[in-house]
């Protein structure tokens, strides 16, 4: 059977987890002045790793949002596998 994704649906999840992560990491950064040693390298490599995260979760929310377009639009065939990205 086959099952059809709702890639706009699933975008807008994405897209919401990435305002998430980058709320998070905006809320470490107000720490940085106050923090010495190393936890300021400890902050600096948490607000790395939640901008790596915020900037993936913002390029697959973007673009399962355009193939949610593309379906409604019907420029886009279902495949089987693996997401193109």
């Amino acid at each position: 059977m086959l099952h059809r994704m709702d890639y706009k649906k699933w975008g807008a999840e994405y897209l919401e987890e990435s305002r998430a992560l980058k709320k998070r990491a905006d809320m470490l950064r107000k720490r940085l002045p106050a923090a010495e040693g190393e936890e300021w390298i400890l902050l600096n490599w948490r607000i790395s790793t939640l901008r790596e995260m915020y900037l993936e979760c913002l390029h697959t929310g973007n673009e399962l949002l355009e193939r949610g377009r593309r379906y409604e639009n019907g420029t886009e065939k279902a495949e089987f596998g693996a997401l193109r990205l």
